[in-house]
């Protein structure tokens, strides 16, 4: 299977059924079981979808989508890039992102990622080399470590 690029170059890709393509991981990381037990949806490179996608567990865009996410775990591949809204517990950009983010539990920005908005999270780590530009707060219901040493004082 190949796909070509607008400006005619044709990518051989490797030929893999959806159940093949495990979400990435870093060694000694995984989902926790019921997310892992979940649904899952890969946007493939080369696929353009604009809509809605809700009650997905993991959800890998190498492609282009644009809407509205609402899911358990997020990967944006270093292909691929999401115009939108999502919301979900887990993030890892590698691509790009434009619009609202937010993230009750990690996002993580890879060397590659850019990600640009309205973005609200609980946990980040951004990679050397990686992008964040636009509102950026951090979820007011996590408390730093001196805020909870000074609440146990009190």
């Amino acid at each position: 299977m190949t796909i070509r690029d607008n400006s005619e170059k044709i990518f051989p890709l490797p030929s893999r059924s959806i159940a093949e393509i495990p979400p990435k991981r870093r060694e000694g990381e995984g989902l926790p079981s019921a997310t892992s037990q979940g649904s899952r949806m890969t946007i493939g490179p080369g696929i353009e979808m604009k809509g809605e996608i809700s009650k997905c567990a993991v959800l890998v865009i190498e492609g282009k989508v644009e809407g509205t996410i609402q899911c358990d775990h997020l990967e944006i591949l270093s292909r691929g890039t999401l115009k939108g809204t999502a919301q979900v517990e887990t993030a890892e950009i590698e691509g790009l992102m434009e619009g609202d983010l937010s993230v009750s539990g990690l996002l993580r920005i890879e060397n590659s990622g850019c990600l640009s908005g309205n973005i609200l999270y609980n946990k980040i780590s951004v990679a050397a080399g990686g992008q964040l530009s636009g509102e950026v707060k951090q979820s007011e219901k996590t408390l730093s470590e001196s805020e909870m040493i000074n609440n146990k004082e009190d």
